[in-house]
């Protein structure tokens, strides 16, 4: 699967929630550097799940903002990732 194929959305959704899975997991080990958080969690996606690179930024960039959306205003904004 390259990065310019329409993805479907069952394999889309899966990814979102292996990812968000990651971010919950590992959350902890990351209260300072979000960025880092995600970029591992980029990783995670593309080595072990041989997702695409493209594919995984954007399904990470999904699972973050449905996880911090979920917590509401008690997320401080530093923790959110600047590079995305």
């Amino acid at each position: 699967m390259s990065d310019t194929q329409p993805i479907s959305h069952d394999y889309r959704s899966s990814m979102q929630q292996a990812a968000l899975a990651y971010l919950i997991r590992h959350q902890a080990e990351h209260l300072v550097d979000g960025d880092q958080l995600f970029k591992n969690c980029v990783r995670h996606l593309t080595v072990a799940l041989e997702v695409p690179s493209g594919i995984a930024t954007n399904v990470v960039q999904l699972a973050w903002t449905e996880q911090y959306a979920a917590l509401g205003s008690s997320v401080s904004s530093a923790n959110y990732p600047t590079e995305l």
